[in-house]
């Protein structure tokens, strides 16, 4: 990650821990979920468009409910300095559900990056292409 795009998220994280969860969504904690969905996408080696802008604002006011976003602020300075922290952010991401005191609280399941792992994968629920779709082996990718 380049130095430019880190001060970013750092200078919008720090002001997120100042108070903005307090005050709501605002135009600023707009371009905190930016910098979140930046971050995240490189930390599951995905395209940022890959991930629900939802989905990431649901994962971020569950981090905040258990108190870990001075965590988050310094696994964006370095990802080695919170490794669990790295873990639970990918297992969010590719599962749907985040750990939280009271228990496993799903923050998008049909968004969860598990289901694009795969072409033949697809949340349950929601179609995976034309009728009998099904019926034919999936493409394999030629190497």
């Amino acid at each position: 990650m380049d130095t430019q795009r880190r001060s970013l998220m750092l200078g919008a994280l720090s002001t997120l821990t100042l108070g903005l969860p307090t005050v709501g969504w605002t135009q600023d904690s707009q371009a905190l979920l930016d910098t979140f969905i930046q971050f995240s996408a490189e930390l599951c080696g995905r395209p940022p468009e890959a991930l629900d802008r939802g989905m990431a604002q649901r994962i971020l006011h569950a981090l905040e409910d258990q108190g870990k976003l001075s965590r988050l602020q310094a696994l964006y300075q370095n990802v080695k300095n919170d490794t669990p922290l790295a873990d639970e952010l990918r297992a969010a991401w590719f599962s749907g559900s985040i750990q939280t005191s009271d228990g496993a609280v799903l923050v998008g399941f049909v968004h969860a990056l598990a289901w694009g792992s795969a072409s033949f994968l697809h949340a349950p629920g929601s179609c995976g292409g034309p009728t009998g779709y099904w019926s034919e082996a999936p493409q394999t990718p030629s190497t």
